[in-house]
């Protein structure tokens, strides 16, 4: 899985937003069906806190500033790293 990760930083630098999209469907589609059904599941999730932004203050922003450094970044990089 580690050599997704340049596919999926590669494919988000796409100028064109459809062509940008396009490619991340075709490669979250290509994760193993345990990585899929686990990022749907978590996806899901974290649209239902962000829905309650309101009384939460968890707006995708935020998410994305907690949950990003977990979850996308290089097999070679670790915890005492950041």
């Amino acid at each position: 899985l580690t050599d997704k990760y340049a596919d999926f930083i590669d494919a988000n630098r796409k100028e064109d937003p459809v062509e940008r999209l396009k490619t991340l469907k075709r490669l979250i589609h290509d994760l193993p069906e345990h990585h899929y059904e686990t990022l749907k599941f978590l996806s899901a999730h974290l649209k239902t806190v962000a829905e309650n932004s309101e009384k939460n203050k968890m707006e995708p922003r935020n998410l994305a500033i907690v949950f990003g450094p977990t979850l996308v970044r290089t097999s070679d990089d670790n915890m005492t790293h950041m």
